[in-house]
C-alpha cells in the first residue's frame, strides 16, 4: 500500500471525484473543536486575480504583493494589488510548491515529479530554493537527501494494526510501512532557517540557511475507526475491506499540508491520507518549538490545506473540501469567507488573502477580505 494520498493537490483531486456532495464530518471525532457550518458575517471580497492554473499555496511579498505557487504548470508569480502578475519562476514540468517570504527572500520548493501512475513510487530531488530581491536563485538543500538518509516514518506501521493474521490475510494491502518519499508542500521561514512540511516524509523538519536539515516532528499515524463510510471510500478506489476489519483502527498517514510560525508556536494541519480526506477527518494542531508540547486545535476539518495565525492569535483554516476558510476562535470553528476550493489562507495584518477555485476547471482565484477587530 502506497501513500495514494501522497501528492496533496493529486489526493484531493482524487477526494473529488469520490466526493458526490460535501464533505461529512466524520462521527467518531473527539477532543477538541469540530469543523461546523456556523458563519460569521463575512468582510467585502475583492478579487485581486482570476483564471491561476492549480493556485496552491499565497504568501504576502515585498510592497503589498502576492506571491503565488501555480503549482501544475510549475509557475511562481508575483501580483500586485491591482493583479498585476509578474513571472517569479517559469519551470514546464516541475511541481512548484510552498511559497513563502521573510526579510525579502522568498522561498518556495521545485519538486521532480514522477512518471508512474501513483505518487510516492520513487525518490526524487525535492529542492528548497531562495529567490532575493535581485532576482538571484540558490538552491538551499535537497530534502530528499534528508529522506534518503533518515526516513522519519520509515518504520511507521500504517493501516490496520490490530487484525489477526487470518484477517489480514484477506487484505494485506490495508498494511505497510512508510515509503521512501519526499514531497515538501508548506514552508514557515524565520531568522536562520526554514521551517518546512513533508507531505511525502510525514514530517515538519527545519533547514538552516546553509543547507544542514534537522527532524522537528516525525508527525503520528490518525486513527480512523473503520465502519460502513470508510469501507464505502475504500470500495470507491477499489479495497475491498473485509468484515473481519469492522470496528478496528485504520492508522491513516498524517500528510502535513500547511505550516505557520508564530511566535514559539508553530501551528499546522493535517489531511489524513486515505480514507480520512473524503472523510471530513483532517485536523489542526499547534506545537510548541522550545518544548516539543504539542496541542490539537480542530478536528473534522474537511481536507484543510492552509493554516494562518492572526495578531490576537486567532486560527485560520482554508477546506479544500469545505465551505471556504473558518476561523479557531475559543474551540469553535466558524465559516469567514464562503468558497469553494480553498486551498490556502494567509492573515497579513488586518488582511486575509486564500486562494479560491482552485483545483477549477475554469481558473483558480486570488481574493483578499478585512479582518474585523475581535476576528
Amino acid at each position: 500500500m502506497r501513500k495514494q494520498i501522497a501528492a496533496i493537490a493529486a489526493a484531493c483531486a482524487v477526494a473529488m471525484i469520490m466526493s458526490a456532495g460535501p464533505a461529512l464530518a466524520h462521527p467518531n471525532a473527539s477532543n477538541g473543536a469540530r469543523g461546523n457550518s456556523s458563519h460569521s458575517t463575512p468582510t467585502p471580497v475583492t478579487e485581486v486575480a482570476s483564471q491561476l492554473i492549480s493556485p496552491l499555496k499565497v504568501a504576502f511579498g515585498s510592497n503589498g504583493s502576492f506571491l503565488v505557487a501555480e503549482s501544475f504548470v510549475g509557475q511562481l508569480n508575483s501580483y500586485s494589488a491591482q493583479g498585476v502578475k509578474t513571472s517569479l519562476v517559469n519551470a514546464p514540468g516541475q511541481e512548484i510548491a510552498g511559497v513563502s517570504y521573510l526579510d525579502g527572500i522568498t522561498y518556495y520548493f521545485d519538486n521532480d515529479q514522477g512518471t508512474g501512475p501513483e505518487p510516492g513510487g520513487e525518490l526524487l530531488p525535492a529542492r528548497l530554493m531562495s529567490l532575493d530581491q535581485q532576482g538571484t536563485t540558490r538552491q538551499i538543500t535537497d530534502l530528499s537527501v534528508f529522506e534518503a538518509n533518515n526516513d522519519p516514518d520509515g518504520a511507521t506501521v500504517y493501516g490496520v494494526r490490530d487484525a489477526s493474521a487470518e484477517c489480514l490475510a484477506q487484505a494485506p494491502y490495508l498494511q505497510a510501512t512508510g515509503e521512501l518519499f519526499s514531497h515538501p508542500y508548506s514552508s514557515a521561514p524565520v531568522r536562520g532557517g526554514v521551517y518546512v512540511g513533508d507531505a511525502g516524509a510525514n514530517a515538519i523538519l527545519h533547514v538552516s540557511n546553509t543547507g544542514n536539515v534537522e527532524l522537528v516532528k516525525a508527525l503520528p499515524a490518525e486513527a480512523i475507526t473503520i465502519d460502513a463510510s470508510v469501507v464505502a471510500v475504500a470500495a470507491q478506489v477499489g479495497m475491498v475491506v473485509p468484515d473481519c476489519m469492522l470496528g478496528l483502527k485504520y492508522y491513516a498517514q498524517p500528510v502535513p499540508t500547511d505550516i505557520e510560525i508564530n511566535g514559539q508556536w508553530l501551528y499546522y494541519t493535517v489531511l489524513p491520507g486515505v480514507p480520512g480526506e473524503s472523510l471530513g477527518a483532517g485536523k489542526a494542531y499547534r506545537m510548541n518549538v522550545n518544548s516539543g508540547t504539542t496541542q490539537l486545535l480542530a478536528q473534522g476539518l474537511a481536507a484543510p490545506t492552509g493554516i494562518a495565525v492572526d495578531k490576537t492569535n486567532n486560527v485560520y483554516v482554508a477546506q479544500l473540501l469545505g465551505d471556504g476558510v473558518s476561523v479557531i476562535k475559543n474551540g469553535q470553528v466558524s465559516n469567514v469567507l464562503p468558497a469553494a476550493l480553498a486551498s490556502d489562507v494567509e492573515v497579513g495584518g488586518s488582511t486575509l488573502a486564500a486562494l479560491t477555485n482552485s483545483l477549477a476547471e475554469t481558473g483558480g482565484s486570488l481574493v483578499t477580505t478585512g479582518l474585523r477587530n475581535g476576528r
